[in-house]
């Protein structure tokens, strides 16, 4: 999670609908389209092992 803020010009950058097709394929973690929404790339390996362990972590509290 801190990688994601380490660098806070990157998260302003907006994506054009193309480069969200190619983040997505790319794998990127998060995306910004050209009206700010914010998400989370659900295909990417990282963020699904994170919600691996988020749910994991979970299941034993």
């Amino acid at each position: 999670m801190m990688s994601i803020f380490s660098s806070p010009e990157s998260l302003l950058q907006v994506m054009s609908h193309q480069e969200i097709i190619e983040a997505l394929e790319d794998g990127d973690r998060i995306l910004i389209d050209q009206d700010g929404n914010v998400s989370v790339n659900i295909k990417s390996r990282e963020v699904q092992e994170d919600f691996h362990r988020h749910v994991n972590a979970l299941k034993r509290a």
